[in-house]
């Protein structure tokens, strides 16, 4: 009876699920070949380049998953608790996006059955070392953040006052975490002076990348509460969307002031127009993920638009990927001629991983109430025979 009800489900969930699962389990079995057949056979991995397109993709998913902290620390830190409805959306996401993270780098290793020991054979002189354990405890911060869901419909609902107690300072202690992780990824490339062009390489790595990350994340959310408008025809309310997008002007303007100056007092602002490729580069990255959205969401009338809060959004998740694409792989210049491209298993392992997340995201929000305090999209029809026309509704539990 059991199995048939699970068989029922699965044939009433729409064919988007089924070709998100096939492309997943695709990219997995090339995973399970790659433990099995090591680096050499199935990545184009080097002494020269140990880092390739798998760590470009997770400092980018660290920095979008950022959305989990800034969003938390908002609300619990600086008390604006109208953006509450926004929590549980991005936590599932943050949480789903470092999961994401610790599959890539189980695969990035290449004595994968020891994966274990920096919990026991700690290297304290090593960034990574905190890096490690600051993902670790946050991503278990993260599933303590997010349990009420799962909880909340269950016979353990009992525990849901508990959980309540403790989230408050668990929260703090994963806003701390996560500022620390995120800023010592930059830190892992402050050692890399002799590699790295000097447009990105900078004392200031650390701060660089936990100002874009806190960008990247309320970017993120943005980008969610819009695309589940579409998808999961729930939304939050637009004046959040437009508070969201009120600091990122702020932000990226830190930024920005922060990198212009440093490259100014090092007297390096030069090579931002004579660096050939790199010059490209780093004014693409420039102009496309701060400039432009800093002025698209100046304006109250964009950030008041979904297709323009949503623009704006894009236009910073683009730079903060391009940032990190070129900090860890295309600003690296090569050595003794050698240049890095990737294997196409470690695309096909890459893309495999984010349709894995994809898919778990959209039926943990299929089956649990993920999006309860958000707004349901309504669909009314028309006495008047004219086609249905979308308008926003408070969700009734709400």
């Amino acid at each position: 009876m059991f199995i048939k009800k699970v068989i029922d489900e699965i044939k009433s969930l729409s064919v988007g699920y089924y070709i998100l699962a096939v492309i997943a389990a695709a990219g997995l079995s090339v995973g399970a070949y790659r433990l099995y057949a090591g680096l050499g056979e199935t990545t184009n991995l080097s002494k020269a380049f140990p880092w390739g397109i798998w760590i470009s993709f997770d400092l980018s998913t660290v920095a979008f998953s950022g959305g989990a902290f800034t969003l938390a620390a908002l609300v619990y830190v600086f008390h604006l608790h109208g953006l509450h409805a926004a929590v549980r959306p991005t936590v599932l996401a943050g949480l789903i996006g470092y999961s994401s993270v610790l599959v890539i780098l189980f695969m990035d290793l290449g004595r994968w059955d020891r994966f274990y020991h920096f919990l026991i054979f700690p290297n304290i002189n090593s960034a990574l070392f905190e890096v490690s354990w600051c993902i670790a405890l946050y991503s278990t911060i993260l599933i303590y953040e997010l349990s009420p869901v799962f909880l909340q419909e269950s016979r353990f609902s009992g525990l849901l006052p508990f959980i309540e107690k403790w989230t408050m300072p668990l929260v703090i202690a994963g806003v701390t975490l996560s500022t620390l992780h995120q800023s010592s990824l930059g830190t892992l490339f402050i050692v890399m002076s002799s590699r790295l062009h000097p447009l990105w390489y900078s004392l200031f790595l650390p701060v660089f990348f936990l100002i874009s990350s806190l960008a990247a994340g309320l970017a993120m959310v943005i980008s969610g509460a819009i695309v589940s408008y579409w998808v999961f025809k729930r939304t939050l309310p637009k004046h959040i969307i437009a508070e969201l997008a009120w600091f990122i002007p702020w932000v990226l303007g830190i930024y920005l002031v922060l990198k212009l100056g440093e490259l100014l007092i090092t007297d390096e602002l030069h090579l931002m127009l004579t660096s050939g490729v790199y010059t490209v580069l780093f004014l693409t990255e420039l102009f496309v993920g701060v400039v432009l959205p800093i002025i698209l969401l100046s304006f109250e009338k964009v950030r008041n638009s979904r297709v323009g809060a949503l623009t704006g959004a894009l236009l910073v998740l683009a730079g903060v990927t391009l940032n990190r694409f070129n900090a860890s792989w295309f600003a690296i210049r090569p050595l003794d001629g050698g240049i890095y491209k990737p294997h196409w298993m470690e695309v096909a392992i890459l893309v495999g991983v984010a349709a894995s997340a994809v898919l778990v995201y959209s039926l943990v929000a299929h089956y649990f109430p993920v999006f309860d305090e958000t707004v349901v999209v309504v669909a009314p029809a028309e006495a008047d025979g004219r086609q249905p026309r979308q308008s926003l509704q408070p969700a009734a539990a709400d």
